[in-house]
């Protein structure tokens, strides 16, 4: 297992950036700079077009949890930031750059704060090893509209005037990572928590819950699994990279905090978007 430091990629090369971009020849790479810069457009763009819970309360506690994981773990000097969807289906998601997005179904199935911090330092660890750059820079000569496919957060198919939502060109680069990198986020997501004083059993109790869900309500969780594969495989292999943290490590490190059970109860208690109560009042 590799130290949190050596698991951070340098940035490699130039390149220009604009609405869209091209990588041609395998030879030209994008800098942290440039990440960033791409980041902000896809965040401007996402938070424009999906149902983002603006909330002080809940904007300031999933930035506090977020960034006291961030800032340990990324040397790079970025910027994260944490928003809230407000969509009931279970979804996390990552841009480039440190812009993370989590679906208020999500938090709702979270148990304790050590299972959403789980989440959040799977999230970091995509932005940390860079898998989304490194698809794009091995994307030679395919154009990647910045944006970002609106049913990778929500679930399902945009209807009525959210078919003006978002598109993805070429490929949906942040939804499908490749099993390789989902279980390097997963092994540096142990490593991260444990780094921020969290438990990482919350990894492992998370991914039971969500499959426990699977069989009783497989719809609301089916985005999960579409971008999260090999679950079964992966908790397995959370348990091993747990029990290679020395004994002494995982002593004292939290689980839980009334400020989580704050938070949860504050984001059950947000009126869901105008757009699902019409679908609730149809119903």
């Amino acid at each position: 297992m590799r130290t949190l430091i050596s698991s951070i990629r340098r940035p490699v090369g130039a390149m220009a950036l604009a609405g869209t971009m091209t990588v041609a020849g395998g030879c030209a790479g994008i800098s942290t700079q440039q990440e960033v810069q791409m980041g902000a457009q896809y965040a401007q763009q996402i938070e424009s077009q999906l149902p983002m819970i603006n909330d002080g309360s809940i904007n300031s506690y999933i930035n506090q949890l977020g960034n006291n994981i961030a800032r340990r773990v990324d040397q790079r000097g970025i910027q994260y930031r944490f928003r809230v969807v407000n969509a009931p289906e279970v979804n996390a998601f990552a841009v480039p750059g440190g812009f993370i997005y989590v679906n208020r179904g999500l938090i709702e199935r979270s148990n304790n704060m050590s299972e959403l911090a789980g989440v959040l330092a799977h999230e970091i660890a995509h932005v940390v090893e860079r898998h989304s750059v490194e698809q794009m820079e091995k994307a030679q000569g395919a154009n990647l509209a910045a944006n970002v496919l609106y049913g990778v957060l929500l679930g399902r198919a945009p209807t009525g005037v959210e078919q003006a939502g978002i598109q993805v060109g070429g490929s949906a680069v942040f939804a499908h990572y490749t099993r390789d990198a989902e279980r390097e986020a997963d092994r540096d997501a142990v490593q991260f928590t444990v780094a921020s004083g969290i438990h990482p059993r919350g990894i492992v109790t998370m991914f039971q819950t969500l499959m426990a869900e699977r069989r009783s309500n497989p719809s609301r969780v089916e985005r999960w699994f579409s971008t999260h594969p090999g679950t079964e495989e992966r908790i397995q292999l959370v348990q091993q990279y747990i029990a290679q943290v020395p004994a002494g490590s995982l002593n004292n490190l939290a689980v839980n905090d009334r400020a989580f059970e704050s938070f949860k109860a504050r984001v059950r208690q947000y009126p869901a978007a105008p757009q699902q109560q019409q679908q609730q009042r149809r119903r």
